[in-house]
């Protein structure tokens, strides 16, 4: 399984492709009031997906189309990051 890098700069929502790889999203701007992150929409069991922000967020809205994400995060400091991984059996992304 590949890593799938994606690089953000804007506020709104960014949505992860489904490609059945590890993705790494990159929040790459400063100080960002309000940003919704949704998931990947069919993840695979093990997938990993890990967020990564260089300025903060103020509030963050993780989502996920399938499965529930545990321990989800509402914010992030600059310079801080989230990893998540997907069980299928639960049908969760868990918190690492």
């Amino acid at each position: 399984m590949g890593v799938l890098q994606i690089t953000t700069a804007t506020s709104g929502t960014v949505t992860a492709n489904d490609t059945g790889q590890d993705v790494d999203l990159i929040h790459d701007a400063g100080l960002t009031l309000s940003l919704t992150i949704a998931f990947p929409s069919t993840p695979i069991n093990g997938q990993i997906f890990t967020i990564g922000s260089q300025g903060g967020i103020t509030a963050l809205n993780l989502t996920a189309t399938i499965g529930t994400i545990i321990n989800a995060l509402t914010g992030m400091t600059a310079g801080s990051r989230g990893r998540y991984q997907y069980v299928s059996s639960t049908s969760k992304w868990y918190k690492m």
